[in-house]
């Protein structure tokens, strides 16, 4: 065995060879530690995620009068001390019991609320113990400037380990926050498995390494010398694609500088709509859906619009209609009606694709909702193709529907001049216009679409919020359908509120 080594060693390139499985060594025990931390940071993320869609769904469950009342009717410290002294304490009990049990937490869910004397949070309702009106001694900062709004608290430890939490309002009829929901996760347990894992894949990766390395020794050099060719032509090989990546990544991010730079300011959109909300999300880095406005006369134009595909050929698409709605509004043609607009768009958009024998002209097109506010003369025109237009007010939903075919699209449809349509405008009021995106979102515990009437539905429950908070929703319930499901298309919903 004495002999064995000394011919080992003093051969420089079994020497260098065993220096080599040495840094392998320690690599791999590099990339194990480093994929522990990864792993453990993957999961903070996708914790928080869940607990920001948990505490925003389970928040709009609760009664906000419900739970003020039980904060009026108990204003001490344990003035309740068993859930069967109030039945509006044990009724939310109830609801926070099941979300835990639901969503498989391993913590509490409660309720804090903000005391003004004491500028303290105190708990309320818990799900599954009693502490009423104790102090919370945790984050009253961060609280404190998210009470209305919600946020998530990123990991931090306490006596009693590590942890990650999220709060969302729980707001009364009045649209006062009442409380804050607050769920929290901790940590400590998945850490301890994963560590556990992951020193287990360190100490077999290692005995391999060096049972490998004493067995292969004295073929290795032979070894890398045959392989030395293949390798250098894998890295460069390996090397250009990267570089064409990354080539390609920054065209693609450059190109949403452009169409970013051709969308219209929503500060601009909010100076003439004050009460009007955007809800804009791509699919990919750009976005085949667009939303347009000009102000022309004391008239306000907005249209959205849903082009043929996303990411790039949609992003193509969405620049030529910006480029050519912008033309027809701004030319000194009599075009001023939302229906003469899109017969105009029609024409100018069927000229530029037949200037070229496209394979794909037939299915090159978009589905637009155009409207034209005149708020002098508190009137509404709208025209559409294939996209509808939703008002909502007390009396109910009311969906006008768009011509039934697109703009530009080829010959395969039978088309019409587009038809208008003039409302007059009421106070409470609400002009909704999206395209097919969020509708069309699986998701959910069956992976089934979204749906048009699910989708109204939600409409009509926000539309008093204010804008703002209407978007907050619209985020908070995609979020919550889509799930671990892949983004299917670009979304656009554009609200006009009176």
């Amino acid at each position: 065995m004495g002999n064995l080594l000394q011919q080992i060693f003093s051969n420089s390139s079994t020497r260098i060879m065993l220096v080599i499985y040495v840094c392998l060594i320690f690599v791999s025990s590099f990339f194990i530690i480093n994929g522990y931390f990864h792993e453990v940071d993957l999961y903070e993320k996708l914790e928080l995620k869940k607990l920001k869609a948990i505490t925003a769904s389970v928040a709009q469950q609760i009664d906000g009068n419900q739970l003020e009342k039980i904060l009026t009717d108990h204003p001490w410290q344990d003035d309740i001390t068993t859930t069967k002294e109030d039945s509006n304490y044990f009724a939310i009990q109830q609801i926070l019991a099941k979300a835990k049990k639901v969503n498989e937490l391993n913590s509490t869910i409660y309720t804090l609320s903000f005391d003004d004397d004491e500028e303290v949070f105190r708990y309320g309702v818990f799900s599954d113990s009693i502490y009423f009106r104790h102090k919370y001694e945790l984050f009253p900062q961060i609280l404190k400037e998210s009470y209305s709004i919600g946020n998530v608290i990123e990991k931090y430890e306490t006596e009693n380990g590590e942890w990650i939490s999220a709060f969302h309002p729980i707001k009364n009829s009045k649209g006062e926050t009442i409380s804050v929901l607050q769920a929290d996760i901790n940590l400590d347990e998945f850490n301890q498995i994963t560590w556990e894992s992951y020193s287990n894949k360190a100490i077999v990766s290692i005995i391999i390494i060096v049972f490998i390395a004493l067995i292969l020794i004295p073929y290795a050099k032979k070894i890398l010398k045959a392989d030395e060719e293949v390798t250098i032509e894998l890295l460069h090989q390996k090397r250009e694609i990267e570089a064409k990546n990354r080539d390609l990544t920054d065209s693609i991010n450059y190109a949403q500088k452009i169409q970013s730079a051709f969308l219209p300011e929503k500060n601009q959109i909010k100076t003439f709509l004050p009460n009007s909300f955007i809800f804009y999300k791509p699919k990919d880095i750009v976005s085949g859906d667009f939303y347009w406005f000009q102000e022309l006369d004391n008239k306000f134009y907005l249209a959205c619009v849903d082009c043929t595909g996303h990411g790039i050929p949609g992003a193509f698409m969405s620049l030529i209609g910006l480029s050519m709605l912008n033309e027809i509004v701004k030319s000194k043609s009599k075009v001023k009606n939302p229906d003469e607009i899109l017969n105009e768009l029609e024409s100018k958009i069927n000229d530029a694709l037949a200037s070229k024998q496209y394979d794909t002209q037939s299915k090159d097109g978009m589905d637009v909702s155009l409207c034209c506010f005149d708020l002098e003369k508190q009137t509404v025109k709208y025209a559409g193709a294939l996209r509808p237009l939703v008002i909502i007010n007390d009396n109910g939903i009311k969906e006008i529907k768009g011509n039934r075919f697109p703009i530009g699209g080829g010959s395969s449809y039978d088309k019409t001049p587009f038809s208008l349509h003039e409302f007059k405008l009421n106070k409470g009021d609400s002009f909704f216009m999206y395209s097919d995106g969020y509708p069309d979102q699986f998701g959910g515990p069956k992976g089934k679409k979204y749906m048009n009437k699910k989708f109204k539905s939600l409409l009509d429950q926000n539309r008093k919020l204010s804008p703002k908070r209407q978007v907050i929703n619209l985020e908070n319930e995609l979020i919550n359908w889509q799930g671990k499901s892949e983004q299917i298309d670009d979304i656009l919903v554009i609200g006009v509120l009176f």
